[in-house]
């Protein structure tokens, strides 16, 4: 027991000790070094804005901005370009590590299909309201004397009927013809153009 005490004491036992602190410290520090540049730890880059780009110049575009994209949904929108893009995630501007894969919602090329609803003996309004729900447009408004106010006597597009359960596009322009009982009632044609039945007289 003496001696081991001695041996604490002893230039030896402090040499490798010192040895053995150094080797830690050199060890941790080079695993801290690697796991940093394995996660390009505290290196961010900036997400591009990738709204209105068409998908044909995707692999151009991301060309040297250290991020990727993958296409993951498409929503169809009438008023915007088809194959471009709507929306991302994570959003432009935002910090990212590097080689992030971008997610990208872009325009359907084709409109999606949707049953026609049935709006004949339906109030004109209930009519605008459940084709603003199925995603379609009130076309022209024609009035036609009947035994009702505002009730919807047909639904066509381009001059032809069509049947209730029927698929047609998404953001089709639905025509009515609204009947008129009484002279002092009129449609509400609303933003669409509203015209008389030529043998309707009104009264």
């Amino acid at each position: 027991m003496t001696s081991f005490f001695s041996f604490l004491k002893s230039k030896q036992f402090f040499i490798h000790f010192a040895i053995i602190l150094v080797t830690i410290f050199i060890v941790f520090f080079c695993l801290i070094k690697w796991l940093s540049a394995y996660t390009d730890h505290g290196e961010f880059v900036e997400v591009p804005d990738f709204k209105g780009q068409e998908i044909s110049t995707l692999k151009s575009f991301v060309n040297n901005k250290a991020v990727s994209y993958q296409v993951i949904d498409s929503i169809y929108d009438p008023k915007e370009k088809p194959g471009t893009v709507l929306r991302q995630e994570p959003e432009a501007k935002s910090k990212v590590k590097h080689n992030r894969t971008i997610y990208l919602y872009v325009t359907g090329m084709v409109a999606p299909q949707v049953q026609m609803p049935k709006l004949i003996d339906r109030s004109e309004r209930q009519a605008r309201l459940i084709l603003q729900t199925y995603g379609l447009k009130v076309g022209r408004v024609t009035e036609k004397q009947a035994d009702c106010n505002g009730c919807i006597l047909s639904q066509t597009i381009k001059g032809k009927d069509i049947e209730p359960g029927k698929g047609v596009k998404k953001g089709s322009v639905i025509d009515l013809v609204v009947g008129v009982k009484d002279s002092y009632y009129t449609s509400n044609p609303g933003d669409t153009a509203a015209s008389q039945d030529p043998n309707f007289d009104g009264e």
